[in-house]
């Protein structure tokens, strides 16, 4: 009884109908298995970003960065991937291709409170590494033209435990 209650309460168990179940490939389940750990005033821009770009986990290395391969498709305004998680803080090292032969672009990306800024033209590969040394959200952008405002957006995704010393001890706060 009480399992029932607690499923009940439960945003994610409408998932569980047959007819949502056949469309969740593995890449919708990586999203789905991630969602639970964002909070709530995040959930819906990191859902407007997967159907464009995707998700994926960075690749952990034993004796360097974590990586991970990002792709510019041809004529569109996306990051493969657009979301990116990291299983904790630390290097990160990311590789781009731009595959368009029509635009060059260029990546605005977070780096310990600074940031790193990597151009892209047209059929080329570029590659930068960057350090996240906590928990959070980091987004990214194409800075060229209004590219960010047609799609190009990107998130990082660090997972962790926030040490003590930077909780916050207000209690939580009522959303609409």
């Amino acid at each position: 009884m009480i399992a029932a209650a607690l499923i009940a309460g439960c945003d994610y168990v409408r998932l569980l109908r047959p007819s949502v179940l056949k469309q969740l490939d593995p890449d919708v389940a990586a999203l789905v298995n991630e969602l639970p750990e964002v909070d709530r005033q995040n959930k819906a821009i990191i859902g407007r970003l997967f159907p464009h770009g995707g998700l994926a986990h960075a690749r952990e290395a034993t004796d360097g960065p974590m990586s991970v391969e990002i792709r510019i498709p041809e004529g569109q305004f996306v990051w493969e991937p657009a979301i990116i998680v990291m299983p904790r803080p630390g290097d990160l090292q990311l590789d781009f291709l731009n595959e368009d032969s029509f635009s060059h672009h260029a990546a605005l990306l977070p780096s310990n409170g600074d940031r790193q800024y990597l151009l892209l033209p047209t059929h080329t590969r570029g590659r930068a590494t960057i350090r996240l040394d906590g928990p959070g959200y980091y987004w990214f952008g194409c800075p060229v033209a209004n590219h960010a405002g047609r799609g190009m957006l990107g998130l990082i995704l660090v997972r962790g435990d926030v040490p003590d010393g930077a909780r916050l001890d207000r209690p939580v706060q009522p959303r609409p």
